[in-house]
């Protein structure tokens, strides 16, 4: 017989609960550190929104990287790998970065108030969201020993 929706949902909380908090405070730091340098550099330096919006994404992901490894999937052996580890995570991040663009970009030209950028910016990435936990579960990280991680090319 299949599963039915609620044992579904209640199988993922179980597999997934805590992980999900975890990553879900990683996320409220980076979203406080990227919408904080949004309004420095857009609201306090003037920049144009898009600019703005592409440092604040830049240096809002070195903090999320970070914590993503050690704190959400407990990934505190072994050094952090190029190939296998960063590359991917940031090339998440420049999705966000494109998307976020995007729409703050949108803002942008209707508005000059910095809540429509901040709007824009948390807009594109609450979409992304579960694409990036999902792609870190499966494919960084989550099914991933130590072991396997230290050995995988950097």
């Amino acid at each position: 017989m299949a599963e039915t929706f609620f044992a579904h949902l209640s199988r993922l909380r179980r597999q997934y609960g805590q992980k999900l908090l975890r990553f879900a405070g990683v996320s409220m730091v980076n979203v406080l550190t990227g919408q904080t340098l949004l309004v420095v550099c857009f609201d306090y330096f003037k920049w144009p929104g898009i600019f703005a919006n592409a440092v604040a994404v830049a240096a809002g992901s070195i903090p999320s990287y970070l914590l993503s490894r050690h704190f959400v999937w407990e990934r505190n052996k072994g050094g952090h790998k190029v190939v296998s580890e960063i590359v991917p995570f940031w090339g998440l991040a420049f999705v966000g970065l494109v998307l976020s663009t995007i729409f703050v970009g949108i803002a942008d030209n209707y508005s000059d108030h910095i809540f429509a950028m901040q709007a824009g910016n948390a807009a594109a990435f609450a979409l992304l969201w579960m694409v990036r936990f999902a792609v870190l579960e499966h494919l960084l990280w989550g099914n991933k020993s130590d072991e396997e991680l230290v050995g995988s090319s950097s």
